[in-house]
């Protein structure tokens, strides 16, 4: 049986954008959506978890669900708002667009060098699993000359890693879908800096793309299976290098960097060369944070390396009301002696949702002032928490984000463990990635996310995967061997394997 749907969009000018659609009963808005590329933002793939797939039916029947009362108020589900991967409509239906991700944005370029750019320059990529960014370097002086970034057209398929290898086991289709999102986010990313970052009549002469265990076999169009089961293999571990023009680019190669480990890839490699944690030192420890954690501990001379899913609740990924770091997004509350709220948001406009360091420093604050108790229960007993008008803070919310956190300061735990040291022996705790750059040190290391250092000796080192393969980029042969020196002297730690890691991941989960 065929049954039509009706999405409604606004457009730059805001006027309402419809696109109907027919399709075969049984399929949900949300897959038909992204069949049409219409981009509805499912950070769970569509499995109903997340609650950010967010629909307001204009017309037509599409009644609660479970999971639709289960993560949203009663007065968003009065006002007709439904999860989008629920309703799998019988009869026509008319909705709006209320929760999305801009696939259509143009990507962001900043030029950096003055004067004339080289004809041929070479390109150092971190494709990330929700952005990418790209950065031309002057091959002859060796100087960066503009950067361009795109959000990952892979997270129409989902935000997180296993979320993506589960849909590309659904099939060679599928796994292909995702192959050619990676490759045409490149591809946006060479059209955007042509022109501007290098000569229109100029040429990218090599590629190197620090990327994660996922994103570099998938680039490549290899089949994941191995990664996506336990003991959870990639199908290679070396450095390879190929025809960009295979990859549908430009220039003359592409090269991915070597993985360190199952879900220890590629971009954690290139991290440790940004961070020079291969140089002799005291106990160091590098954590990139993201979808998926990684870590890496420097202690006499060995490198122990590790991995925990966060999942993106560090990004605003998976919480009811979470949203990227733009206008609106709320970034810190004050609770009053009379326990009421106020929130301040990001370009001090009302309050649309929070953003994953928000999330944090909302979290610290509710704990000091009793509302959530330190094992991240809501004091009253009550299901959520108002944050500003249309803004609720739901218990599942804060279940997600200490799960994110105790995860990750359970790897660190054990890793320490491991090397045998001590949270104080750490002279140096790099935090990297989008999240690191924002995040408060202080209430990060007290509400227990962090290992218990000072926190003079946390440092921020932004995007270290790029920072990386741009010392790849500029000096192949150096980074090459350093690299190989990495790999004989990388512990892979497999967390899960380890017989007290749920003791330490439970004794984690705290405040």
């Amino acid at each position: 049986m065929l049954v039509r749907a009706t999405f409604e969009e606004p457009s730059s000018d805001g006027t309402p954008v419809r696109t109907t659609v027919s399709f075969h009963a049984g399929h949900s808005l949300l897959e038909v959506a992204h069949s049409r590329g219409i981009a509805i933002n499912a950070p769970c793939g569509g499995r109903g978890s997340c609650g950010k797939c967010i629909v307001r039916v204009l017309a037509g029947n599409a009644p609660p669900t479970e999971e639709d009362r289960a993560v949203l108020s009663e007065g968003m589900i009065r006002e007709g708002l439904r999860l989008s991967c629920r309703i799998r409509p019988r009869t026509p239906v008319t909705v709006e667009v209320q929760s999305r991700f801009d696939l259509r944005a143009a990507p962001s370029v900043t030029r950096l060098a003055a004067g004339e750019l080289p004809k041929i320059v070479d390109a150092a990529v971190d494709l990330g699993s929700t952005s990418v960014q790209l950065r031309t370097i002057d091959p002859a002086t060796r100087e960066v000359l503009g950067e361009a970034s795109v959000l990952n057209r892979q997270v129409r398929r989902g935000h997180d890693v296993m979320t993506r290898l589960t849909h590309a086991l659904q099939g060679k289709q599928a796994r292909e879908e995702l192959t050619e999102d990676a490759r045409e986010t490149l591809r946006l990313l060479e059209g955007a800096a042509r022109g501007r970052i290098f000569p229109e009549d100029g040429a990218i002469r090599r590629w190197v793309v620090a990327a994660n265990s996922a994103m570099t076999t998938l680039l490549w169009g290899e089949d994941v299976t191995s990664l996506a089961e336990a003991p959870y293999t990639p199908p290679f571990f070396d450095e390879r290098t190929g025809p960009a023009a295979g990859l549908g680019l430009s220039g003359e190669t592409l090269t991915t960097f070597p993985l360190l480990g199952s879900f220890v890839g590629g971009d954690t490699a290139a991290a440790v060369l940004a961070t020079e944690l291969d140089r002799p030192g005291p106990p160091r420890m590098l954590i990139d944070i993201g979808t998926n954690t990684e870590i890496v501990l420097a202690h006499e001379g060995s490198l122990y390396a590790a991995s925990t899913p966060a999942g993106p609740a560090f990004e605003g990924g998976n919480i009811s009301v979470g949203m990227r770091a733009e206008p609106g997004a709320i970034v810190r509350v004050e609770v009053r002696d009379d326990g009421a709220i106020r929130a301040t948001t990001i370009g001090t406009v009302k309050a649309k949702g929070i953003c994953g360091t928000g999330l944090l420093e909302v979290l610290g604050e509710l704990v000091r002032a009793g509302l959530v108790a330190k094992d991240g229960a809501i004091a009253s007993g009550a299901d959520r928490i108002t944050l500003a008008r249309g803004v609720d803070l739901l218990q599942m919310d804060i279940r997600e984000l200490q799960l994110a956190k105790g995860a990750l300061r359970a790897a660190t735990k054990l890793l320490c463990m491991t090397a045998g040291i001590r949270d104080k022996d750490l002279a140096r705790v790099a935090v990297a990635g989008a999240f690191g750059t924002h995040l408060r040190h202080d209430v990060a290391i007290r509400l227990g996310m962090l290992p218990e250092v000072d926190p003079s000796a946390v440092v921020a080192v932004g995007n270290a995967s790029l920072e990386g393969a741009t010392v790849f980029a500029r000096d192949p042969e150096a980074a090459r061997a350093r690299l190989a020196d990495v790999r004989s002297r990388v512990r892979h730690v497999e967390l899960a394997t380890r017989d007290d890691f749920q003791d330490v991941f439970v004794a984690s989960l705290d405040f």
